[in-house]
């Protein structure tokens, strides 16, 4: 595990966010990873951190609704948020300084979140 994400982990635990719970870490080999620098990464670190404590708070409410996670996103730090819901899944992608933050947030209570470049098309929202 590479310094960045053993730092978003801790600042996860430390915000309350149970790992063993749902799955809210940063995949250091996510797709477009490669295409952050790592000052960027470790820049966005905290915003990663926050998002995924407000996602977890509307999965604990039941209130994951597209507009709901766009709020978490922007309370967060993040802009230009984009959402698609996918199967039993609400897909995001965000920009952050450098880069992108994406994700899903599934009904079984799992919250995915990472960092990464911009798509080719130049937006941020993955496909499924």
């Amino acid at each position: 595990m590479r310094r960045g994400a053993a730092s978003v982990i801790l600042m996860l635990a430390l915000a309350g966010g149970a790992i063993t719970a749902c799955s809210g870490t940063v995949d250091i080999d996510a797709p477009g990873k490669e295409l952050m620098d790592q000052a960027h990464q470790v820049a966005n670190e905290a915003l990663v951190a926050a998002a995924t404590t407000g996602l977890q708070a509307l999965q604990a409410t039941g209130a994951v609704t597209e507009d709901a996670v766009r709020d978490a996103l922007e309370k967060a730090g993040a802009a230009e948020v984009e959402t698609r819901v996918v199967g039993d899944s609400l897909l995001f992608g965000a920009e952050v300084s450098g880069g992108c933050v994406y994700g899903s947030v599934g009904t079984s209570g799992t919250v995915s979140i990472d960092l990464g470049g911009v798509n080719a098309d130049g937006g941020c929202l993955r496909e499924p």
